[in-house]
């Protein structure tokens, strides 16, 4: 028997990962199982190549930016 939403929700991912792991024993899988696996992963290394290009974009907005403002300013003492 399974738990209601509600309290499957309040459980810690522990709990969750014990009662996996507990009703995996007994559990036949198919070839769903690993594609779902291989496109989580997928997924998360996506995710994690985002971040990155995140990160970089963060560090390079204020480069672009002072770069601008210096060209801006030397652009205008010529005039």
């Amino acid at each position: 028997m399974s738990e209601i939403l509600k309290e499957l929700r309040s459980l810690s991912d522990e709990k969750i990962i014990e009662a996996h792991d507990k009703l995996a024993q007994h559990t036949q899988v198919g070839v769903n199982h690993y594609l779902s696996e291989i496109a989580r992963r997928e997924q998360h290394h996506q995710t994690e190549v985002m971040l990155r290009y995140t990160k970089w974009i963060m560090i390079m907005t204020p480069v672009v930016t002072v770069a601008t403002i210096i060209n801006l300013v030397l652009v205008l003492k010529l005039f």
